[in-house]
């Protein structure tokens, strides 16, 4: 009797109570970790806004350097400073890059709006003095020219020059 008993024992396996406990588990686990992630996956897509808004202005200047003027994200592409996905009106990273109708010899804005609510918080533009800006909704809309709250570490006016570049402060 012993020896039938014994074999039962090893061929048992796990009871369903110990398979709820390690379900449940998981579950909280999860719990824990997709809110976690889907904020970590909003953050990443409003910094891509943010970096590509730094390539705009950057490719802007270049282009009014060598053509006395702004251009229109269109352009841009057209004169190779940008991808063409860009100026295509399609979704990069979840955000939609337009140039506003505003852009002239003195000034541009070009905005980042989110594709869906779900995908940010933010909507964001960038207008000639290199000043990138951000308005919080529940609901994508443009960021027009001038509005909106500026990014804090992003100064308005002429850039300034990057750390380490040897540039003083004046004496006193």
């Amino acid at each position: 009797m012993k020896r039938k008993n014994s074999s039962r024992r090893a061929q048992a396996g796990f009871s369903l109570i110990e398979l709820l406990i390690v379900v449940a588990i998981v579950g909280i686990l999860a719990a824990v970790a997709v809110p976690k992630l889907l904020k970590n996956l909003e953050t990443g897509r409003e910094s891509a806004a943010i970096q590509t808004l730094r390539t705009v202005h950057n490719n802007q200047a270049q282009y009014n350097a060598t053509k006395g003027r702004f251009g229109t994200l269109k352009e841009l592409s057209e004169a190779g400073y940008i991808d063409s996905n860009y100026a295509g009106g399609g979704a990069v990273s979840g955000y939609i890059y337009n140039s506003s109708a505003e852009t002239t010899q003195d000034q541009y804005c070009v905005q980042a709006t989110r594709q869906a609510a779900s995908t940010a918080s933010r909507d964001f533009n960038v207008i000639e003095d290199g000043t990138i800006r951000w308005v919080e909704t529940k609901t994508p809309s443009p960021v027009a020219h001038g509005e909106g709250t500026p990014l804090s570490g992003v100064g308005s006016g002429p850039a300034a020059p990057a750390a380490g570049t040897g540039a003083q402060p004046p004496a006193k």
